[in-house]
Order: C-alpha cells, then sequence, then structure tokens
C-alpha cells in the first residue's frame, strides 16, 4: 500500500487524515487512483470543513465513510457551500435526515450531481405535477436517480403519464404511471402494448388496465402469459373484466393465486361454504384474512388442509381436493405454475 502510494508523491498529511476518520489502506488506495487531485487537498483548509459538514447532518460511522469512499469527487471537487445546500435540498425533498442517508447509500452519486442543472429544476418540475407527497418521498428514497436524470427526460416521462396513459396528475395513479414511463422506453412501452394484444386484448382493455393499476405494464412475459391464461381460459374471465380488476395480475401464481384457489375448492367441494366468493375477494385479502375467513374455522374439520395451506405445500392441497372430488386440478395447476 505505501509504496503504491509512495509512487504517485502522496503528501502523508492527506493520507493520514483519512485513515483517522476510519477509512482502511484499500480505501485510501482506490480513492487516490480515482482521484489524484485528493493528495493535493489541504486537511485543515478543504478536508476537515467537507467532513464536518457532513459529520454535522448526521453521517456518522460507516455511513460516513461509505458516503466519502464512493463518493471521493465530494473531498476534491464540491464546495463545501455546495455539499450543504445539497443536503438541505435532499432533506427539504426526502423529509427527514434518516430518508437522505437510506438514499445516498442507493444513490452514491447524489451528493455531487449538479445542484442548479439537476437537482433543482428536477425539484421544480415535479412539483409542478404535484408530485411532492409522502408516497413519492418513499418513492425517490428508493430510487434517487429521478432526482439526478436529465431534466428533459423527467419531464418527457411525466408528459407521458397523461398523453400515452391518460392519467391526469391528480390521480393517485399518477406516481405510479410515472414509475413505469421512467423505467419504460416509448419502444419498450409499445412491445408491452403488443404482448397484451397478442393474447386478445384491445388497446381500450390495455389503456383501462393501466389507468387503474399501471404497474402492470411492468410484469415480465412469462408471468403475464401464465395470469391471463389462468384467469381467461381456466376460470372463463373476460378480458374486460380483467381489465378492470387488474390487480389480480400482480399476485404470484405459486405463492398466492394457486394455493388460495386450490383451498377454495377443497372447501366448496366439502360443502363448507355458505356462499360462494369470486376470486377476487379472496385474492386481494391479506394473508392475515384469508387465514381467519377460510382456513382457520375449518381447522378440525379439515386439517389436512391448513397443514398444507400453512406449510406452502400446493401438490397436497391439489391431491385433497381429488380426494374430495375425484375431480383433477393437477394439470391446469402444474400449467399455470410453470410461468408463474
Amino acid at each position: 500500500m505505501a509504496s503504491s502510494l509512495e509512487k504517485k508523491n502522496n503528501p502523508n498529511s492527506t493520507i493520514d487524515f483519512l485513515k483517522e476518520i476510519g477509512l482502511d489502506d484499500s480505501q485510501v488506495e482506490k480513492m487516490v487512483n480515482s482521484h489524484p487531485s485528493l493528495l493535493q487537498s489541504k486537511v485543515e483548509k478543504t478536508l476537515i470543513p467537507k467532513i464536518r459538514v457532513l459529520q454535522d447532518f448526521g453521517f456518522c460511522g460507516s455511513e460516513l465513510i461509505s458516503a466519502i469512499a464512493s463518493n471521493p469527487i465530494l473531498l476534491t471537487s464540491v464546495s463545501r457551500d455546495s455539499l450543504l445546500g445539497k443536503l438541505d435540498l435532499l432533506k427539504s425533498i426526502l423529509g427527514s435526515v434518516e430518508n437522505v442517508l437510506t438514499a445516498v447509500k442507493k444513490g452514491k452519486w447524489l451528493l455531487h450531481v449538479s445542484l442548479t442543472t439537476r437537482l433543482q429544476p428536477n425539484l421544480e418540475l415535479l412539483k409542478s405535477y404535484g408530485l411532492f407527497d409522502e408516497r413519492f418521498q418513499k418513492l425517490l428514497v428508493k430510487n434517487p436517480k429521478y432526482l439526478t436524470c436529465d431534466p428533459k427526460r423527467l419531464q418527457e416521462s411525466l408528459v407521458r403519464v397523461e398523453q400515452v396513459l391518460g392519467i391526469p396528475r391528480e390521480s393517485v395513479m399518477f406516481l405510479y404511471g410515472f414509475k413505469v414511463m421512467a423505467s419504460l422506453s416509448k419502444r419498450h412501452l409499445e412491445l408491452k402494448f403488443e404482448l397484451f394484444k397478442r393474447y386478445g386484448w384491445s388497446e381500450s382493455d390495455v389503456l383501462a388496465m393501466a389507468k387503474r393499476m399501471p404497474q402492470c405494464l411492468l410484469i415480465s412475459e412469462a408471468k403475464l402469459k401464465t395470469r391471463v391464461d389462468f384467469f381467461i381460459n381456466k376460470l372463463g374471465y373476460k378480458i374486460a373484466n380483467l381489465a378492470a380488476r387488474p390487480s389480480l395480475l400482480k399476485y404470484s401464481m405459486e405463492e398466492r393465486i394457486l394455493p388460495r384457489y386450490a383451498v377454495m375448492q377443497v372447501l366448496q367441494e366439502s360443502n363448507l361454504l355458505r356462499r360462494n366468493p369470486s376470486i377476487y375477494t379472496y385474492i386481494k385479502l391479506s394473508e392475515s384474512q384469508f387465514l381467519d375467513a377460510y382456513v382457520l374455522p375449518f381447522k378440525d374439520e379439515l386439517p389436512e388442509l391448513y397443514e398444507a395451506y400453512t406449510g406452502k405445500k400446493l401438490p397436497e392441497l391439489i391431491l385433497l381436493y381429488r380426494k374430495i372430488s375425484n375431480r383433477s386440478l393437477q394439470d391446469s395447476c402444474i400449467s399455470s405454475r410453470r410461468g408463474s
């Protein structure tokens, strides 16, 4: 370590300072290799004031080390005032110091992107579309790239939510539409529409679904094919009905749809249900709600049902249904599982 740094005529004061604040040899070497000008920085005049800004804001311990090691440019090309301004702005956007720390971990570039050409223009643009509530804060914490992307690209994504998907900015779904548009290029969005059309959907069907749950446009082809096939071909759902209840498409076949469907079939064949609820009714329930309504009340009559469902044993649920009804769900369930 020392010999490689000495070849660069590194000032010992800078190296010693970086080690004193907690950076190890390998981290220091990587920082110097990527930003040699770091060695020309004055410890008292440049490095210490910036470290204090980070510490005063809330960076400490491993969080401080991670921020510096992954962003050595903070110590070389970003002024103290600029760093302070970015931190204050990010706190106002994300709502808390903790959220800023989390966002910086996910987006290492967040603290050295331009304040005037990226952060501020993007913030004003997002505000103009009403995207400045707690839900959007959570999205930004997980995806800080939305704050640092090219403002022109960000504006294109926002415009497409209204113009292409037909979701007005006042809608609670606008945020999710934005996430979809920011994730899919124009060409990829076209391919998604074509994918639905191959399964018999019209463009109006796809748009009706997208207005209610735009996240469905991010479902993979394999998963979409399996779920559409199950609801339409197996259960006889009409496309228009499925488009009106698109939340059915977001659930996992393996973990949610098939196990619950098998449970309901067993209960129906056992004549334990007073009424026959729609699949939408019981699929949308939380796990605890489904257990309380359709599994635990029949634990004594059908202990095998309880054990198979809570043990996540789909084959045993299928065998139990066959035992009770002498009809097989196995072929439909197995074929559906292959694409989930």
